[in-house]
């Protein structure tokens, strides 16, 4: 009777690791939320020209609820031009689909791990703390250019909560 209980103990366990190791490393399912939609300002750079500073607009898909952010994009290459104003359009994913007020705000990051490695490349996406960015286009550049010059982008939002 021990033995048996020890060998199904052990069968769970092994069970519960293989289930957590499975949903830590795949993306959780995310629904669209609605379009960001950013435009750099060229005359609003921070470090001499070199970090660009977007003005962005969220619009939900329900509702056609909106929201105001500022975004940071973080410099990685050189001779990039920032001279002119470009635009970028992400598709927000949360995870039930829903918008909420500010939670685009934070800094937002392309994974770094392996099992988003092909993934990235294939649809650029950048993972926040509670939604996706997965990019749709760029005006100035190819989307994996932008994505590979770009890892990182903080945004704040210029307003506490949403219009319509």
């Amino acid at each position: 009777m021990r033995t048996l209980t020890i060998a199904f103990t052990a069968a769970v366990l092994a069970a519960g690791a293989a289930y957590a190791r499975g949903s830590i490393t795949e993306a959780p399912n995310q629904q669209a939320a609605g379009t960001l939609t950013c435009t750099t300002k060229p005359d609003a750079s921070l470090i001499f020209g070199r970090t660009p500073i977007a003005a962005c607009t969220f619009v939900s898909d329900r509702g056609s609820f909106r929201q105001s952010y500022l975004a940071m994009f973080t410099r990685v290459g050189r001779g990039e031009s920032v001279e002119r104003a470009q635009t970028v359009k992400w598709r927000v994913m949360t995870r039930d689909g829903f918008a909420r007020p500010g939670m685009l705000v934070g800094l937002f990051t392309a994974p770094g791990n392996e099992a988003h490695a092909s993934e990235a490349r294939q649809v650029p996406e950048l993972a926040g703390r509670t939604a996706r960015l997965r990019l749709l286009s760029h005006s100035g550049q190819t989307a994996a250019n932008f994505a590979l010059v770009h890892p990182r982008i903080d945004f704040a939002a210029t307003e506490t909560s949403m219009t319509r």
